[in-house]
């Protein structure tokens, strides 16, 4: 078998509801590696948010949805919104109600009413109370999450702008004022009372960015396998030459996929990496 190059997405593919990575799925990583074939994370999680996923062990990170790339520990590409462009963007999401962050590579500035959005579709609503602030602290805290009052005092390079709001009507303006200059994603899959997406810079996705790592490793487009759940995927599912989405992915991207393989709880990742033979 040639070298296969394999590009993970991290939040519904990689890792489960709770964050965490399965021992077979994290096996399954290291066999491949062995066996010489490189495994990259492909997120929409900016570096800060992947940290503790790091020692699983890969050979590069894809994160920022594209915006910033790590081969072997070492940075080789980054795309920043210009000044500009991220003053329209926070102008029309304060206009129309959004709530929104700034991604920035080594740290999130989002205030509390998202921190607390963020988490409360992991909470039953009978631990609602006890478990917000401690899950509020630990995403904190795994993000690198800081005030936007932060930022505005110490402003640093933006890579992406997630943003969430209640009601599709809010989402009209931003999305005919802001789609012609950003990539504009609105999730279909995050809770069931509020809507989730991203905003990137024009030209800016998974798919481009899987193929500029495979031009810097000087292999071919042919020997790349993506795996994704959601419609930030749906780049890298169109540029990789296998395509797999888990069983609880978007039906939307599985009908653009090379395969559907079981659900993130039921370790689809590790079985799909034994019926390719990479393990």
């Amino acid at each position: 078998m040639n070298k296969k190059i394999i590009f993970l997405d991290v939040d519904g593919t990689l890792t489960l509801p709770t964050g965490e990575v399965s021992y077979k799925v994290k096996n399954a990583i290291s066999q491949a590696r062995n066996n010489g074939h490189y495994v990259f994370l492909c997120t929409g999680r900016n570096k800060a948010g992947i940290r503790s996923l790091l020692p699983i062990g890969f050979d590069g990170a894809i994160c920022s949805a594209g915006g910033y790339i790590e081969i072997a520990g070492q940075k080789v590409y980054e795309s920043c919104l210009s000044h500009e462009d991220l003053t329209l963007a926070r102008s029309v999401f304060d206009k129309n109600n959004l709530m929104y962050n700034l991604e920035a590579t080594e740290m999130t500035f989002q205030d509390d009413e998202m921190n607390k959005e963020f988490v409360k579709h992991h909470i039953a609503k009978e631990n609602m109370n006890s478990e917000l602030q401690r899950l509020v602290n630990e995403q904190k805290e795994r993000f690198n999450v800081h005030s936007i009052e932060e930022y505005e005092i110490n402003p640093v390079p933006i890579q992406k702008l997630c943003f969430m709001c209640r009601d599709e009507k809010n989402l009209e303006e931003p999305r005919a004022l802001l789609s012609e200059r950003f990539n504009f994603i609105v999730h279909d899959i995050f809770s069931k009372d509020v809507i989730n997406g991203e905003i990137i810079v024009k030209g800016t996705n998974k798919g481009k960015a899987v193929e500029y790592v495979v031009n810097q490793l000087g292999l071919s487009i042919e020997d790349t396998i993506g795996f994704g759940d959601s419609m930030n995927d749906y780049e890298m599912i169109q540029t990789c030459q296998h395509s797999v989405v888990m069983g609880n992915g978007t039906a939307e991207l599985k009908k653009h996929a090379t395969t559907v393989c079981e659900n993130v709880e039921d370790d689809g990742v590790y079985y799909e990496f034994k019926r390719l033979g990479l393990i």
